[in-house]
């Protein structure tokens, strides 16, 4: 599971469902999660979509319209769709056919995993086979690989945002971004070495399981930060607000979740960190809420490097 929904959207009319795309990205926002449908309005565009094996492994849910339009009809669109992709839920829905003729063209195709609605319980429909499905991965290991994954994303974006930043510099520029960077490596590699003559006086287990490396990402996100400062990149410094926000309210996070253990009493509903730190459920809900914004915002500051 990921923090993207991603949905195969069968609509002949796709501007017809604006608003229960809005409903529903709000309604799956709230729970930290980002609805991302992908529109197709003929079963030609379906059979596009659906022979991209990426695109297949990654759909989360299938909503398929009755009425497509020229006497195509949505049972056939399912159809098509359960030859490559047999065990994605799908909802069935129309403003015209009632929910139970809907259920007697499920059975006359003999087709399973099929949930049918009207168009008016649309949005209710979606968001209940959502919930069910992420009750599934939302307990903490699964939640702890949600964000983990989520946050190294941004990583890649971060390394991304500093490589186009020194390609946009002057050789001067570009001889003083080498030496920040270098000068946070020489700063680790000494705080390394401390790290090392301490654990040399005194070895433990502890000790030494507290031993960290060179440039690492917080290294990178400070480094960005000083990046965006400067004057070369002053259309960016909306950038260094993402930046700070990212490492004062995600990047310890990231790091309890990926380092810590589950509170081992009863079902783990939060995990604890050596120094007494806790994530619980409802943090992680909010933890997901915090990414997918700024994930947005990191995104939108590569995009805006790349141009």
């Amino acid at each position: 599971m990921r923090l993207d929904f991603n949905v195969l959207w069968v609509d002949d009319q796709p501007n017809g469902v604006a608003a229960q795309i809005m409903s529903i990205k709000s309604k799956m926002a709230a729970e930290g999660f980002e609805f991302k449908p992908r529109q197709c309005t003929t079963i030609a565009q379906v059979e596009s979509a659906i022979s991209e094996d990426v695109f297949t492994d990654e759909v989360d849910l299938i909503l398929v319209d009755w009425d497509l339009g020229n006497d195509t009809h949505g049972e056939d669109a399912i159809e098509r769709i359960r030859q490559i992709v047999q065990y994605k839920d799908v909802v069935f829905y129309s403003g015209q056919a009632s929910v139970v003729e809907l259920r007697q063209k499920v059975y006359e195709k003999e087709l399973e995993g099929v949930y049918c609605a009207g168009r008016a319980d649309l949005v209710d429909e979606v968001v209940g086979v959502f919930e069910s499905l992420i009750k599934k991965v939302l307990d903490l290991d699964h939640t702890r690989g949600i964000v983990m994954g989520a946050t190294s994303d941004i990583d890649h974006m971060v390394n991304s945002c500093l490589t186009l930043a020194h390609g946009k510099l002057d050789d001067a520029g570009k001889a003083k971004f080498i030496e920040e960077a270098m000068r946070r490596v020489a700063k680790q590699v000494q705080n390394i070495i401390s790290q090392g003559e301490k654990l040399s006086g005194s070895p433990s287990v502890e000790t030494l399981f507290k031993s960290h490396m060179l440039f690492t990402s917080d290294h990178r996100l400070r480094l960005l930060a000083s990046i965006l400062g400067m004057d070369e990149f002053a259309a960016h410094t909306a950038g260094v607000a993402t930046v700070k926000l990212y490492r004062e309210r995600v990047v310890q996070n990231r790091n309890t979740l990926g380092h810590a253990v589950l509170v081992p009493q009863g079902r783990p509903s939060a995990v604890i960190d050596d120094s007494g730190k806790t994530v619980d459920i409802l943090e992680m809900r909010e933890l997901r809420k915090l990414i997918l914004a700024l994930r947005t915002d990191f995104r939108a500051l590569l995009d805006a490097m790349q141009a």
